[in-house]
């Protein structure tokens, strides 16, 4: 998988947990991944001294925000 970091995934993934608390997350995640992507002509990048995995930043938000309402989905029951 390269140089991209695990950190980087939880705090993704984490993000997308605490965007279901708060809304202003989810277009600030989107407009720092279009700057983000922007360095690196948004290409996926997995190697060399910077990396960038766009499609992976935006899978791991989305499983944290699904993840939550899935968890308390099963609390319900």
């Amino acid at each position: 998988m390269g140089n991209v970091s695990l950190l980087n995934h939880v705090i993704h993934f984490i993000l997308g947990i605490l965007s279901n608390y708060y809304t202003y997350i989810v277009p600030v995640f989107l407009i720092y991944q279009i700057i983000d992507g922007y360095k690196f002509g948004y290409k996926v990048k997995l190697e060399g001294e910077k990396t960038d995995d766009i499609q992976m930043d935006l899978l791991l938000f989305s499983l944290g925000a699904i993840s939550l309402r899935i968890f308390k989905g099963l609390i319900k029951v």
